[in-house]
């Protein structure tokens, strides 16, 4: 990557978990489709930080936000609105869909993950799209695999977390007590090491400016 051409990006990533065995295993396809469908039109609407959207690729939408990193308050509200509009979209199909509601998703099928990552990339034209390229691009997307057994969480990069100022403010809003640590290697990227806490052990925030 072209150090002279690169800018700092924050990464917000939401990624439905249990998306394969739910697609695989569902004998409605349609039925499927829209709850896929339902959840991430919902998350995309979700997006109270301004960020543009890079993809959505499958069951994950890949938010960035060039420039200055987000206040972590916000942050923290983002991942939380981003599993309230989940599990309203997920309860909704109770009252629309209920006999396929108690055979697909009353057991927790699905859930929510959010990688917040923050690294360097490089804008690039391609036809009429403005394409991120670079390491961190890459390693975003290797991130949605990770050894997490949680169905919902939010995983916050340690290059995320050391360019936060006030290291305090972790403890104030993602509640320090319940993050725990982990880490894991990657091809070409060596051990990846992050901090994630689930997203039910969560301080309720208050969604004021």
């Amino acid at each position: 990557m072209n150090k002279k051409s690169a800018v700092p990006v924050f990464f917000c990533i939401p990624d439905i978990t249990g998306f394969t065995r739910f697609v695989t295993t569902t004998d409605d396809a349609d039925f499927a489709n829209r709850v896929i469908s339902t959840v991430l039109n919902k998350v995309a609407e979700a997006n109270i930080l301004a960020m543009d959207i890079a993809e959505i690729e499958g069951d994950a939408i890949f938010f960035f936000k060039i420039g200055r990193l987000p206040a972590i308050k916000k942050v923290a509200q983002q991942c939380q609105l981003i599993y309230e509009v989940f599990l309203d979209a997920i309860s909704g199909f109770e009252q629309t869909d209920p006999d396929l509601y108690h055979k697909y998703l009353s057991a927790n099928q699905l859930g929510m993950k959010v990688i917040v990552h923050h690294g360097q990339v490089t804008p690039t034209k391609i036809g009429k799209r403005t394409k991120l390229m670079g390491e961190d691009v890459i390693l975003a997307h290797k991130l949605l695999k990770n050894s997490v057994v949680d169905p919902c969480y939010i995983l916050l990069t340690q290059k995320y977390l050391v360019k936060l100022k006030d290291k305090k403010v972790v403890k104030t809003w993602f509640n320090w007590d319940r993050l725990k640590h982990g880490k894991d290697e990657y091809e070409h990227f060596g051990i990846v090491e992050y901090a994630y806490i689930s997203l039910p052990d969560c301080k309720p925030l208050s969604k004021s400016k």
